[in-house]
């Protein structure tokens, strides 16, 4: 008897330390990564610096859970070394048992998703998944039909020497909006490129398009406060 309530209250225990935010990154790369942390408000472990910045180191080929503190909202980007910034995920969980999070390509594209731990699909029905396990290759279906309206922004859509394919896909807050478009409805990119719908501002044209993307690419979900970010 006592044994057994021994695991009651282990198992109740556990319960309560896993019922605020967890945050967990799985690394799929065969090297050990380092990612940029945000705190907007409450407090998130890190355990490194990253870019200059606190940050966390996740191994190769390893997931880890991080338990920042309940209300926490911030941003985990991938750092790149070199290359600066790359996807950076942003998460709000000011809202016991809920969570706001989106993909945010506005500083840079790697190849990462994130969304609940448990996989549930959006109310709609749609994937929970925010951004891409290959940006890549989805910039490059886009790129076949569109080249021509893009071309001459190696800076960040490069193509090959022959033209047929793209090499490398980047951003910046400097990038015109033509490559918004591209990438945004053109590329159908699984993220937001140009902020959101904000009080007092109003967009026409490519930019009410553009806000209505990013509004679409900011997700809420109900009843666990559990996420995981892979990074590909």
């Amino acid at each position: 008897m006592r044994f057994i309530f021994l695991i009651f209250s282990l198992t109740s225990l556990l319960s309560l330390t896993t019922a605020g935010p967890v945050v967990t990154i799985h690394n799929t790369k065969t090297r050990t990564i380092c990612l940029k942390v945000e705190s907007g408000s409450g407090w998130f472990p890190t355990t490194t610096v990253c870019g200059g910045a606190p940050g966390i180191n996740v191994a190769p080929m390893t997931a880890s859970a991080f338990y920042p503190s309940g209300g926490w909202a911030g941003a985990i980007s991938d750092f790149t070394g070199g290359g600066g910034d790359g996807t950076r995920f942003e998460m709000n969980f000011k809202e016991p048992g809920k969570v706001w999070y989106d993909a945010d390509y506005e500083f840079g594209i790697t190849s990462g998703t994130i969304g609940p731990s448990d996989g549930r699909k959006a109310p709609d029905g749609r994937s929970s998944l925010l951004g891409e396990q290959d940006p890549l290759a989805k910039a490059n279906a886009a790129w076949a039909t569109g080249k021509n309206r893009v071309w001459g922004f190696g800076k960040y859509i490069t193509p090959s020497k022959d033209g047929n394919r793209l090499v490398n896909v980047a951003m910046d807050k400097s990038a015109p909006q033509i490559v918004l478009v591209f990438f945004q409805l053109m590329a159908g990119l699984n993220g937001y490129f140009h902020p959101g719908s904000v009080n007092g501002v109003v967009n026409k044209g490519v930019g009410k398009m553009l806000e209505a993307a990013a509004d679409d690419h900011s997700r809420k979900v109900d009843g666990t406060q559990a996420m995981t970010i892979t990074i590909y």
